[in-house]
């Protein structure tokens, strides 16, 4: 897992109380703890939060995806994480009123294959008004309102939201802020084969996830040259 999402995930299960688990002690979306901020994200009172995934042998050195078909987003007790298909997914004995991902009002939430890594999909971001009567949440610092249908769902790192823009450095670890000619930005994941540092060459065969156009290297990132 990234451990941009899983400094996601850990703040927001760090406010997460399930119910007892089997030893008695109380079941929660993870045993780490952090404070919500930059590149964190959490609901109303809190947010996802992960555990880590037991795997049989060595992790694998290709992409673990293809396409969102390969991703799930698993749901339970201890976790809401997304994971690729094959993952094997560690047993989980927590007690819980609902699943992490309902707990943090992510219930809608998908999993989408970004960069060869099973991550989060976009989610609609708003600050309302909505039609329900549910008050609106407040967001830890760091992360956005999100909405479903007429109501309001959880708390999300901004670079989730749906048409959403960025700026150098506020896409998080591990991510990096595409700028276009037409004036648009957008989050992108990285790939392992960038390590860190964002070019064209290490983007170029997840090039079409997030730019129509050519690429072209610029300070603190790429610039996809797409008209405007």
């Amino acid at each position: 897992m990234p451990p941009s999402r899983r400094l996601l995930l850990v703040a927001l299960a760090s406010v997460l109380a399930c119910g007892p688990a089997d030893d008695g002690g109380t079941a929660s979306a993870t045993n780490d703890a952090t404070t919500a901020g930059t590149d964190t994200g959490a609901t109303g009172t809190s947010a996802p939060t992960s555990t880590s995934t037991s795997t049989s042998g060595p992790a694998p050195s290709g992409p673990e995806c293809q396409e969102d078909a390969d991703c799930v987003l698993v749901n339970n007790c201890c976790e809401c994480d997304p994971k690729p298909v094959t993952a094997e997914v560690a047993a989980c004995e927590g007690n819980c009123l609902q699943p992490t991902c309902d707990a943090l009002s992510l219930g809608s939430a998908q999993a989408a294959c970004r960069s060869g890594t099973c991550e989060f999909a976009d989610m609609t971001c708003s600050d309302g008004p909505v039609a329900c009567d549910q008050a609106k949440p407040q967001c830890p610092e760091g992360t956005v309102n999100t909405v479903e249908g007429d109501c309001w769902a959880g708390c999300m790192h901004p670079r989730y939201c749906e048409g959403g823009g960025c700026t150098p450095g506020s896409c998080g670890d591990g991510w990096t802020c595409v700028s276009h000619q037409s004036g648009a930005s957008t989050c992108a994941l990285l790939p392992a084969a960038c390590a860190g540092e964002p070019t064209c060459a290490c983007l170029q065969p997840y090039f079409a996830e997030f730019c129509p156009g050519a690429c072209a290297d610029v300070e603190g990132g790429v610039l996809c040259e797409d008209g405007g």
